[in-house]
């Protein structure tokens, strides 16, 4: 069931998609890793799975709703909705996809952002683990694809009625700007709380 989760995951990461927003230069800012992985503790491991809940605390947070061609960039051909929410001056995507995979993710809205340390991930991540029984992790995934290096680390456990749910991260980085395709770097970083099913 994670390697199910883990391929889906891994064959969107590196898609070409119409950019959404415009790629920055060298002098790209670094993303706050801390604030994204405090906003995605709030919104996708403390709020998430309740979908109206997120609505709810999307709209006391002042977030502005994504366009649907702005969600369809993300989630393609499936269902869900989004919200750019602006943190100081950090701007991050929140998109709740719907079942089958229903999915709660925070990411860096700026295709190019530079990404440090995930050890904040890592700490919010290790706490809703050790709260919620039958976690296992699965081995980091690394690969380069269209000039573009992904990393990717998961957690995931068995739910009732063939269920799965998994906690993952997935890091994009540019390694060969020659390679790229328009838009394939949507989303260099995102944190990720998916339940899904393996059938």
């Amino acid at each position: 069931m994670m390697m199910l989760a883990a391929a889906l995951l891994l064959q969107a990461a590196a898609t070409t998609a119409p950019p959404t927003t415009p790629v920055a230069g060298p002098a790209a800012v670094a993303i706050d890793i801390a604030r994204m992985a405090a906003l995605y503790d709030e919104i996708c491991l403390q709020t998430f799975p309740i979908d109206a809940a997120v609505d709810a605390l999307m709209i006391r947070k002042k977030a502005t709703p994504m366009t649907a061609a702005h969600v369809k960039v993300t989630l393609r051909d499936d269902p869900g909705r989004g919200w750019t929410l602006r943190d100081g001056d950090q701007v991050y995507d929140v998109v709740l996809e719907l079942p089958p995979f229903h999915a709660c993710s925070v990411r860096t809205s700026d295709p190019m952002v530079a990404t440090g340390d995930l050890e904040p991930y890592r700490a919010v991540a290790d706490a809703f683990i050790a709260s919620h029984r039958g976690f296992t992790a699965g081995e980091p995934m690394d690969m380069i694809r269209g000039g573009i290096k992904i990393h990717a680390e998961m957690q995931g456990r068995p739910l009732p009625g063939k269920l799965f749910e998994n906690l993952l991260v997935v890091e994009q980085k540019v390694v060969d700007a020659a390679l790229l395709e328009p838009g394939s770097v949507s989303s260099p970083l995102r944190f990720v709380h998916q339940i899904g099913t393996g059938q």
